[in-house]
C-alpha cells in the first residue's frame, strides 16, 4: 500500500467518496479506512472493502490523506483533536462547507498540508466534481498528488476560495436541483400511465443523453432548446408553460438563496 487515506465522517459525502474509491480498480494501491460515530453507517463501506477505524485518534495517526467529512459545525472540533495525531506530513482536505482554511489552520495546530474541497454525491458513481482550494505552502506536486486521488471520482478544478460558497451554492447542491426535476418528470410519467419503474428509466436516459449531447455540442443550450421545437408542435406547447412559470428564474433564485445560507455559514 503506497497512501493510507483515511475520512472522519462517513455519512452522505465521506460515504459516497470512499465508497467511490472502493469501487475503483484503480485506487487499489490506497489503503481505505474509515471512521464514523454511528458505526451502522460504515458496513457498507466495510462491504466494499474499506477497514472501520475505532477513533478520530486512530485515523490522524495512520492517515497520509486524512478527509475530513463531518458536518461544519463539527469539523473545528474534529481537526483539533486530530491535529494533535497527524504525520507531519499528512494532507487534511476538509468537505466542511464555510470554513475557511484560516479558521481550519487555527484550530488544527499542526504543520500538516491543508486543503478545501467541495465535492458532489456523484462521487459514488465515479461522475464527481470537485473544486479545490489549498493552503499557500503546497507544492504543485503535492496539489497534482492530492488532485490525482480526486479524479479518480471524476472531474477536479482548483479555484480562489472566495468561490467555494458559490461552487457550493451552484454545483454542491447541483444533484439535488437535478433530482427533483427528475422526480418532476417521473411523477408525470406515471401521470401519463407509464409505471414507475418505467418512468424512472425514461427520465433517467434523458438526463444522461441531453448532458452528453450538451457535452459535446457546439450550439447554445437554448439553440438545442430550439431544435426539438417543431412550429405549432407538442413540445413548444410544453416549454410555453415552462416559461410562463418562470423556470429560469427560479432555478437561479434557488442557487442564489443557496449561496446567501452559505454566506451565512461563512460568519458564524
Amino acid at each position: 500500500m503506497d497512501t493510507t487515506v483515511c475520512c472522519i465522517g462517513c455519512g452522505t459525502m465521506g460515504g459516497a467518496i470512499m465508497g467511490g474509491l472502493a469501487k475503483n480498480p484503480e485506487a487499489k494501491h490506497f489503503e481505505l479506512c474509515g471512521y464514523n460515530r454511528s458505526q451502522d453507517k460504515m458496513k457498507f463501506l466495510e462491504k466494499a472493502g474499506v477497514r472501520a477505524l475505532n477513533s478520530i485518534d486512530e485515523a490522524a495517526e495512520i492517515a497520509d490523506i486524512l478527509i475530513l467529512g463531518v458536518k461544519p459545525h463539527q469539523v473545528l472540533m474534529v481537526i483539533e483533536e486530530a491535529g494533535k495525531k497527524l504525520k507531519p506530513d499528512a494532507t487534511v482536505v476538509s468537505l466542511a462547507a464555510g470554513i475557511s482554511i484560516a479558521k481550519l489552520r487555527q484550530f488544527m495546530g499542526s504543520e500538516g498540508h491543508l486543503c478545501r474541497c467541495m465535492p458532489t454525491t456523484t462521487a459514488l458513481v465515479g461522475k464527481g466534481l470537485f473544486a479545490f482550494c489549498f493552503d499557500p505552502d503546497f507544492s504543485s506536486s503535492e496539489k497534482t498528488r492530492i488532485q490525482g486521488v480526486f479524479e479518480l471520482l471524476g472531474t477536479c478544478v482548483e479555484i480562489n476560495e472566495n468561490m467555494m460558497t458559490d461552487f457550493s451554492a451552484l454545483i454542491g447542491a447541483g444533484p439535488a436541483y437535478v433530482f427533483q426535476m427528475m422526480q418532476g418528470l417521473v411523477q408525470a410519467g406515471i401521470t401519463l400511465g407509464f409505471t414507475h419503474e418505467q418512468s424512472r428509466k425514461l427520465v433517467c436516459a434523458l438526463f444522461e443523453g441531453s448532458a452528453v449531447m450538451a457535452e459535446n455540442s457546439g450550439k447554445s443550450l437554448m439553440q438545442l432548446r430550439d431544435d426539438v421545437c417543431s412550429p405549432a408542435g407538442l413540445t413548444i406547447a410544453g416549454v410555453n408553460v415552462l416559461d410562463r412559470a418562470g423556470l429560469t428564474g427560479i432555478l437561479v433564485e434557488a442557487i442564489l438563496a443557496a449561496k446567501k445560507r452559505g454566506q451565512e455559514m461563512e460568519n458564524y
